[in-house]
């Protein structure tokens, strides 16, 4: 065993565990779970030569590919812009609009005045959010209540906040493709679902039929009854934004174990269905000797061979993946004595990766001469 074998396994189980937990997030689990397990019997059908078999699984794989980029296009592009980190904002910037935003919606509430506002954390939204016009102004609760008056241009659109200004009024966002959304909810409530399954944004819908207040965020929906009540839920939702926080993964303790053990488990057999199962090609190759462990004042005079024919059996997936032109026969002297020796060549001598085995050598055994120096 390698290092470098040690190192791909745990990179193996770090990328299938982070692919398990965003499929979990996304609803996306089974179509996941067999986009690997076509990949392991690719794979397992290749070691058994069975090439027609193995083809139509690469092809079923691409077309299961093809179907979760598609169907989850949002929630992908959503796991893409987490590593814009310019979408990093301090939470110091955001908390003193708070305030001003919770007393806009409860004047708003009160007076039947329908408002979407969006508070903009970690996620970028600009890609997201379309139309509208630009405002970068500071954050006032006279402002926002100003912005969703019925006579203002901008009432049916969203306000959009960022680092403790308004970035934005009268934007588009993007409508939720749900089929369970509740009856009362209207357009801004669907636009605020929408927004919040593409996004960890703070969503704040105001309805203009019942004045009541919601808060929507991080697939959470809470009513709220006034500007208190909004601030609690505000400074709920306001965590802090340091990359090693930033995210609370929904799943409970139990699930994440349990899915951590799943990819373990996935790694393995992928790993193992690569690696350890015997591979049906054999390939020749002319491998240098090396000398190790020349005991002290004694140097090789001559030798019967400079290199060792080798073959080498294994799987075409790992021939292509490896250089082969870095293998080494290295025979150890450590017992050699002055004049004539004879070492013979064994499987030890080669420092083979994983997923290869020698199926011959020749010669097996080397004449070597040493001499004093």
């Amino acid at each position: 065993m390698r290092w470098q074998s040690v190192v791909d396994f745990v990179v193996l189980v770090v990328v299938i565990d982070l692919l398990l937990r965003w499929s979990a997030r996304a609803r996306a689990l089974r179509l996941v779970l067999g986009i690997l397990g076509l990949r392991i019997a690719a794979l397992l059908a290749r070691q058994l030569n069975l090439l027609i078999t193995a083809w139509m699984l690469d092809a079923a794989t691409i077309v299961a590919l093809l179907v979760l980029l598609i169907v989850f296009q949002p929630e992908l592009r959503r796991a893409l812009m987490r590593f814009d980190p310019r979408s990093l904002a301090s939470p110091d910037e955001a908390a003193p609009a708070y305030a001003a935003v919770a007393a806009a919606a409860d004047a708003l509430a009160r007076a039947r005045c329908g408002a979407l506002i969006v508070l903009v954390r970690r996620d970028a939204i600009a890609e997201l959010v379309t139309g509208g016009v630009a405002l970068d102004a500071a954050v006032s609760a006279e402002l926002l209540q100003a912005l969703f008056q019925k006579g203002s241009p901008v009432h049916d659109g969203a306000a959009s906040i960022a680092g403790g200004r308004i970035m934005r009024a009268g934007a588009v966002l993007p409508l939720t493709h749900r089929v369970d959304v509740p009856e009362p909810y209207g357009t801004r409530h669907r636009a605020g679902l929408g927004l919040m399954e593409r996004s960890d944004a703070l969503v704040i819908v105001v309805s203009e039929e019942r004045g009541e207040i919601t808060v929507m965020c991080e697939g959470q929906v809470e009513r709220v009854d006034d500007a208190s009540g909004l601030r609690e839920a505000l400074a709920r939702f306001d965590v802090p934004r340091t990359l090693p926080q930033v995210r609370r993964w929904p799943l409970r303790a139990g699930v994440r174990w349990r899915v951590s053990a799943a990819a373990a488990a996935l790694a393995a057999l992928v790993w193992g269905v690569t690696f350890l199962l015997p591979g049906r090609d054999v390939r020749e190759r002319t491998v240098p000797v090396e000398f190790v462990n020349v005991p002290p004042g004694l140097v090789v005079a001559s030798q019967s061979a400079d290199a060792i024919e080798v073959w080498l059996r294994g799987s075409e997936f790992v021939f292509t993946s490896i250089d082969l032109t870095t293998l080494i026969v290295r025979c150890d002297l450590a017992t050699a004595h002055q004049g004539v020796n004879r070492v013979v060549v064994g499987p030890s001598a080669l420092d083979l990766p994983l997923g290869l085995e020698i199926a011959g050598l020749s010669p097996r055994q080397l004449t070597i001469r040493l001499t004093s120096s």
